[in-house]
Parts: structure tokens; C-alpha cells; sequence
């Protein structure tokens, strides 16, 4: 069975659509993967021998040729590039992974191939965002979420949100892979590192940076050997001086680090006490969820998808109610090592349920019946 997989950019450093490619490919699927990316074609991860992969616009090694891929991408939508494709490679399924990918698939396509919309944020977020563009896209936005055979979301309590934007035929819940991480590997909290970290990319509307700079600034006179770290992707240099600001107002600026992005956040994981996760919303986070196969103990908030999931309440971490609830419950977690490795053992366990092979086989009877619906 042929599966087609399209991503308009950054292929190649997207971790999770390696895993997922790489998967399918090892369970049977002929797998082709395609882009329409000039310059975002991406590095960093590695697709399997076998699985196939086109970029429809990259460059050449022809200077004229270049410039005419850069204009043609410029100027064109490349719906007739995809048209093209698809015939070419006559794929029994397409798989896309941004709503953009959706509208090159689908609009004013004539091909019957049945297309799997993936959805990897939180459905009202991401498709508000779409209803707000001009009158003429929110139309063509709809007309293709109605065309898609299927839509996969990441928690089952987002299922009945797609039907707020579009009238879904489907809509099936698949969770991301998490790698399961062996015993002898995860973080030892029987050795006391007095470390928090928060593993996001360093920004404040999602992110909220902010509120954890807070929460360690008012329990830093009570924890002055603590530290505090930062890890992900930095694209705010004035969000990072507030950050450093906010610190130095509790005279804890010396305790709090922005690291930055780490090719091996396993070993970040593994030299920390707590993951402590402001986040706002998450589709599903594969932090947190890292952290927890790790054997973190996480706190988070309350009202955050994803993360009031993935958190179970005085199981494996905390849930704040706001902000002093947040502050509250990191002090328990900083001043109690049993909780701690009771709330780790437990999140470890609990990661169990998103091991590969059991996600990829959810993909593998979502295709499967797509596919047999579609005939």
C-alpha cells in the first residue's frame, strides 16, 4: 500500500515526522514524502532507506533554473505541482501535516485519493488562526477540511472541536509516539541535583516562560541552592532580557539559565529533579512527555490541553488551579524527594501507553480503513 506523506517545509528537521515516516516504512508501507520547499527543505534527521523523497521546488545545481524554481514558488501556488505528483506516484493515501498541505492536495484537485488531515496542536488554536484570514482563504480552507477523508487529532477530548470549523466525515485520536526510555537511563532521583528545567521553545504567549520565573523567584530565599533552566529553540532575544529581568528582581538571576536548543535532551532530562511546564496549550506535548518516559515529575496547569492530560493530578506531578496554586505545588515537589521519585516511577509507567509500536499500529488501521473506504 502506497502512502504519501506531504509537509510543506522543513522536512528534514522535524523529529516526530522522521519517527512517523521511518515507522510506517518498517511496518510494510511503501512510503513517499514530499515538499514544495526552496530553502526549507530542513537537515537533521535521517529517513529510512527506501522511503522516497521529492522536493518539487528545491534547488539545482543550475544557477537560471534556481531562479526560475525561486520566482515559479514566489508567484504560484503549487497545486498543479501536486497534481502532478499524485498522478505520477498514484499513492493509495495522502497524509498531510499542515492545513496549507490540505489546500495543495485538495483544491481544485480532480484525483479520488482519500486524504488523512493530521492535526498536531490544539484544534480551536489552529483552526482559529484560519478563520481569521481574509473571507476568500477561510472559504477554500473549509472546502478542503470537508473534502478530507479523515481527520486525526491528538486527544480524544479534541475530537468534537473539529465539527466547530468544518463537517468532518471522521475524526480519530492518535497520540504521538514516545520513546520509551530503559530504567538504567532515566533520570536518578535518588541523587538530588536541586535542578528544575522547562523544555520548550523560549517564548511568552504559549510558552509562558514568565509565570515559572515567578514562581522560582518566590521560593528562591527559601531555595538558594536551586537553579532554574531553560531548554528550546530562541527566536526572542527582548522575551529572554524580560525573562533575566524578572529574575533579578528576586535576586535570582544567577540561578536562572536560557540553555538553548540541545541535540540530546535525553541528558538534559536525566540531570534534572523537576520538569515544571507553564505551557498555555499543547497539542501533545512531546516534551513533557519525554520528560515523564524519563521519569520526571512534571507540574503544569490546570486549564492547559495536552498538558492536563498528560499530568495526572497527585499521580505522576501536579495541576495548578493559577498562578499561587503553581508556586504552592513547586514548593512540595522542590521540598520532597520521596513525592518526587513516587511521581516519576509513576510517570514512567504511565508513558508506557504511547510506546511506537502501539501508536504506529492506530496509524496502520486508519489507513487501512481509509483506504477501504475510499474504494
Amino acid at each position: 500500500m502506497k502512502v504519501m506523506i506531504v509537509k510543506d517545509r522543513n522536512v528534514l528537521n522535524t523529529k516526530f515526522l522522521a519517527q512517523f515516516v521511518n515507522s510506517l516504512h518498517r511496518i510494510g508501507f511503501e512510503v513517499t514524502v514530499v515538499c514544495d520547499s526552496y530553502k526549507k527543505q530542513g537537515s537533521g534527521v535521517t529517513l529510512d532507506e527506501g522511503v522516497k523523497f521529492i522536493n518539487l521546488n528545491g534547488k539545482t545545481k543550475n544557477p537560471f533554473f534556481n531562479l526560475y524554481r525561486f520566482l515559479r514558488g514566489k508567484l504560484f501556488r503549487p497545486v498543479k505541482r501536486f497534481a502532478q505528483v499524485i498522478a505520477e506516484e498514484r499513492p493509495d493515501v495522502i497524509v498531510c501535516y499542515f492545513m496549507v498541505d490540505l489546500v495543495n492536495v485538495l483544491y481544485k484537485q480532480t484525483h479520488d485519493v482519500p486524504v488523512i488531515m493530521m492535526m498536531h496542536g490544539y484544534p480551536p488554536i489552529m483552526l482559529g488562526n484560519l478563520m481569521r484570514k481574509k473571507p476568500y482563504m477561510r472559504k477554500i480552507y473549509r472546502q478542503v477540511m470537508d473534502k478530507a477523508a479523515a481527520f486525526h487529532v491528538l486527544m480524544k477530548s479534541y475530537e468534537p472541536t473539529i465539527a466547530e470549523f468544518c463537517t468532518p466525515k471522521r475524526v480519530v485520536t492518535i497520540p504521538n509516539e514516545v520513546v520509551q526510555i530503559p530504567p538504567e537511563e532515566r533520570t536518578d532521583l535518588s541523587v538530588e541535583k536541586k535542578k528544575i528545567i522547562y523544555v520548550a521553545r523560549i517564548e511568552k504567549e504559549g510558552k509562558r516562560h514568565h509565570l515559572l520565573v515567578e514562581a522560582f523567584g518566590e521560593l528562591f530565599k527559601e531555595f538558594p541552592d536551586w537553579h532554574l533552566e531553560f531548554w528550546g529553540m530562541r527566536k526572542y532575544p527582548a522575551y529572554e532580557r524580560e525573562l533575566m529581568e524578572l529574575a533579578a528582581k528576586y535576586g535570582a538571576e544567577n540561578n536562572v539559565h536560557i540553555k538553548g536548543y540541545h541535540p540530546k535532551i535525553q541528558e538534559v532530562y536525566r540531570q534534572a529533579d523537576i520538569h515544571a511546564f507553564p505551557s498555555a496549550h499543547e497539542g501533545f506535548s512531546l516534551a513533557l512527555a519525554d520528560g515523564m518516559a524519563c521519569g520526571l515529575p512534571s507540574i503544569g496547569f490546570a486549564d492547559a490541553p495536552s498538558v492536563n492530560e498528560l499530568i495526572i493530578e497527585g499521580h505522576n506531578g501536579f495541576l495548578a488551579k493559577d498562578k499561587e496554586d503553581f508556586t504552592k505545588k513547586l514548593r512540595r515537589l522542590m521540598q520532597d524527594q520521596g513525592l518526587r521519585q513516587a511521581f516519576g516511577k509513576n510517570a514512567a509507567k504511565d508513558m508506557e501507553a504511547y510506546a511506537p509500536e502501539k501508536v504506529i499500529e492506530l496509524w496502520r488501521r486508519l489507513i487501512v480503513e481509509t483506504v477501504g473506504e475510499g474504494k
